[in-house]
């Protein structure tokens, strides 16, 4: 049990964040939606005062364009903030084109 929970303690934001979009969902979520669940299901231990502000940060900070080469997430252009795995987006855009040629 003592190595589950220090595991949880030394999760990042990044990588509780990921759980989430891989595990938790099938459609991009809000930050807000993200924290929901990572408070749920107890994927991170939660300290300070500003657990919204430091997810939020982190997924911006990780979606902005060629400075971060490696991120695995993907902020959905035009939507105010809904973000999504990079992975799952080109399977999500690919699904919308087949859909779009279908119609």
């Amino acid at each position: 049990m003592k190595d589950k929970q220090k595991r949880k303690k030394e999760r990042t934001w990044a990588e509780a964040a990921r759980m989430v979009l891989e595990n938790f969902s099938d459609a991009p979520m809000t930050p807000k939606q993200i924290l929901h669940v990572i408070q749920t299901k107890g994927l991170k231990e939660m300290r300070g005062t500003a657990p919204l502000a430091c997810l939020v940060t982190m997924l911006h900070s990780q979606v902005r364009g060629d400075r971060v080469k490696n991120s695995i997430f993907f902020k959905l252009p035009g939507r105010m903030s809904l973000f999504t795995l990079k992975v799952i987006t080109h399977t999500f855009e690919n699904s919308l084109i087949r859909h779009s040629f279908v119609a």
